[in-house]
């Protein structure tokens, strides 16, 4: 069952996630921010860049990581950053990058990474399009989350959506095979959506029953933006995807979510 506790209350929750990668943002794209968010800006997120690297281990190792042991963890759109850094600090060995291009929601991740030392965790505000082609090895990143994107829900702004087939064929790229590809939204227009690009996508798949969702996974954090959907009477709909195995060309099941 999902509770819906309080988060910490930096940094408010932006209303949209414009971050669709072949199209630029409309609209407000990085906010205001108050002087004590724009000081954390100015001073810790530069310290916070990925290591350059041309492989995946190249990039853990050079953080401080064990490619043999630690998962690459991304998250598309973190909003005020509350799933990131709990993860992060339930899984101290494990790496994580985050892509958010509102400057309130990464003010507010940075000052729980310092409020909780972590260390684990890496930032970008860039398009995440330029993140996975430019920062991110091929087959490199273990899982990764995209919770609660913008939905777009006019018809004519469907193309500005991040989940599509071409967005898809790169981020299968940067996944590993066996990687897995998990995602949420309380938009059931853009829940089919998404179901219906995926199933149709060759280079992922799931065990479920096609045309169905997925259940709640037990490592889910909840998150404010989840709490006032459920208040407003929407459902979540989930969806995990795994990276096919090129090789193979067969599923290899996921490994166990870690608790």
């Amino acid at each position: 069952m999902t509770h819906c506790d309080p988060e910490p209350s930096s940094a408010a929750l932006p209303a949209n996630s414009p971050d669709h990668p072949f199209l630029a943002p409309r609209g407000r794209k990085k906010g205001k921010t108050g002087p004590q968010a724009t000081s954390r800006l100015a001073e810790l997120l530069p310290t916070l860049a990925l290591p350059q690297a041309t492989n995946r281990s190249g990039l853990l190792e050079q953080w401080g990581a064990d490619p043999a042991t630690a998962r690459l963890v991304l998250e598309i759109g973190f909003g005020n950053g509350h799933t990131l850094a709990t993860l992060a600090a339930r899984h101290p060995q494990d790496r994580f990058i985050g892509v958010e291009v509102f400057l309130g929601g990464v003010a507010g991740l940075l000052l729980r990474i310092q409020q909780e030392s972590l260390t684990n965790i890496r930032i970008s505000t860039q398009d995440v399009q330029v993140v996975l082609q430019e920062a991110i090895p091929p087959a490199s990143l273990d899982q990764v989350l995209i919770h609660f994107p913008d939905p777009w829900p006019k018809r004519s702004h469907h193309k500005r959506r991040l989940v599509q087939p071409a967005f898809l064929d790169l981020l299968a790229t940067r996944l590993r095979p066996k990687g897995q590809l998990r995602l949420a939204t309380d938009w059931p227009h853009y829940a089919q959506w998404m179901l219906a690009v995926l199933e149709a996508h060759t280079a992922f798949a799931r065990p479920g029953e096609p045309g169905s969702f997925d259940p709640e996974p037990t490592d889910w954090v909840t998150t404010r933006f989840q709490c006032k959907a459920q208040e407003a009477g929407r459902a979540v709909f989930h969806l995990a995807y795994t990276r096919m195995d090129a090789v193979f060309g067969g599923i290899i099941p996921p490994d166990p979510p870690c608790q």
